[in-house]
């Protein structure tokens, strides 16, 4: 069945829903910032509405609006980036799920879309007491996984897959909204070492200091066909993850015999 579009029922159908069985939701949590010279500030947020929708799709499960504010501090000075502190972000995500579980939902899959809210996501939910009721995915190597395949398939090297603004996330947003790409203003940014553009990242100066175009990566490979090749691929891995984490969450439940 297909995803159910939470904000677009009235809360009697939702509770119909929910007492019918369909009570997960997923919800993203993405960003407002820079990506570069050729991608607009809400790059993550129009990834996290794609990726979610698509997990609920698999799911049978509603799909909630896109938080679209998070922690971007590392990107603040480019013109247009917002950005939640850590504890702002935290009890965000704590009144959120909190929230929906009192309306009746019974799951809560929150999915990440920006790298700087990975780290805060798995430190908001470990606080929650409902964390048994939520299921975040909080593995940043899914990134590297994506670059890690542009490489093995198409020849790009992971310092032009990058980890912002490169060729796998533009060829992401081609893939979906090719009419929010200028493709004419893409340039590379960082393309050195990977790891060293993580340290760097959340250094002193952040992203700044690093890419004076705010891209870490080299974008001007991306295609749409790579990013249809990178959707299909991330919703495996992601729920690959929601798979693994229901089976932990059954694990720790079951009751124990002696």
């Amino acid at each position: 069945m297909a995803a159910i579009e939470l904000d677009a029922l009235t809360w009697p159908q939702v509770r119909a829903q929910i007492d019918a069985g369909r009570d997960t939701v997923v919800l993203a949590l993405g960003a407002t910032e820079q990506h570069g010279r050729h991608l607009p500030l809400a790059t993550d947020a129009l990834l996290g509405d794609h990726l979610a929708r698509m997990l609920a799709d698999r799911l049978d499960a509603f799909h909630a609006p896109t938080l679209r504010v998070g922690c971007s501090e590392h990107h603040v000075g480019f013109a247009g980036t917002m950005s939640l502190s850590e504890s702002t972000f935290h009890a965000v995500v704590g009144d959120l799920v909190r929230s929906l579980l009192r309306g009746g939902f019974r799951r809560i899959v929150l999915v990440p879309t920006h790298g700087g809210n990975f780290a805060p996501l798995a430190a908001a939910v470990s606080k929650l007491d409902e964390r048994q009721s939520v299921t975040a995915l909080t593995d940043l190597g899914v990134l590297f996984q994506i670059a890690q395949m542009g490489e093995r398939e198409y020849g790009v090297p992971l310092a032009e897959g990058g980890l912002h603004a490169g060729e796998w996330e533009t060829s992401l947003l081609l893939a979906i909204h090719p009419d929010l790409v200028a493709m004419e203003h893409a340039e590379p940014g960082f393309t050195g070492d990977l790891q060293d553009a993580l340290k760097g990242i959340f250094a002193e100066g952040g992203v700044a200091a690093l890419s004076e175009n705010g891209a870490i990566g080299d974008p001007r490979r991306a295609t749409t066909e790579h990013g249809e090749r990178y959707w299909s691929a991330a919703v495996d891995l992601a729920l690959e993850q929601i798979e693994a984490a229901a089976r932990e969450a059954t694990t720790t439940r079951a009751p124990r015999h002696s």
